[in-house]
C-alpha cells in the first residue's frame, strides 16, 4: 500500500509551519466553503484564499467569528479586505490566527472641530489652575 498519502504532503492549505516568525497581511480573493473527511463523516468548513496566492486557510470558530466581527457576518464583503495572518499556540499545537484589519484613513475630520475644541482645553485649564491651589 502507498502510504504517501499520509505522510502530509502537499496541501492546499497552510500550516503554521508556513508562516512562522512571520506576519504577513494578506488581501481575501474568495470564500468558500471546503470538505473534509472526519473519520468517514464529511465536514464542511469555511476557507479564505488570498490574491496571488496558492494557498489559503481553512477557517476554525475563533477565526471566522473574528472576521464576522471586523467586516461583517456576509462573507462576499470579506472579498478584498486585508487580513493580517501570524502564528498563535493552541491547545491543539501551533495554529494560524487571522485578524482582519480596517482599511486605513487619512481622515482626521471627527464630530468635533479642533477650533471648537481648543477653547474648551483652555477653559478646563484655567478652571483646574484656579482650583488646585485651593486644594494643595
Amino acid at each position: 500500500m502507498d502510504m504517501q498519502m499520509y505522510a502530509g504532503g502537499e496541501s492546499n492549505y497552510l500550516k503554521a509551519s508556513d508562516i512562522k516568525g512571520r506576519t504577513p497581511t494578506v488581501t481575501i480573493g474568495k470564500v468558500e466553503l471546503v470538505e473534509f473527511d472526519n473519520n468517514g463523516v464529511k465536514d464542511r468548513k469555511p476557507a479564505i484564499f488570498f490574491n496571488g496566492k496558492d494557498k489559503g486557510v481553512v477557517l476554525n470558530k475563533t477565526n471566522t467569528k473574528g472576521l464576522i466581527e471586523g467586516f461583517g457576518a456576509e462573507s462576499e464583503s470579506w472579498v478584498g479586505k486585508d487580513v493580517m495572518l501570524s502564528v498563535v499556540n493552541t491547545e491543539m499545537g501551533d495554529g494560524i490566527r487571522v485578524t482582519a484589519l480596517q482599511p486605513k484613513t487619512d481622515d482626521l475630520d471627527d464630530d468635533i472641530p479642533f477650533a471648537f475644541a481648543l477653547p474648551a482645553l483652555i477653559g478646563f485649564a484655567l478652571a483646574v489652575n484656579e482650583v488646585a491651589p485651593a486644594i494643595i
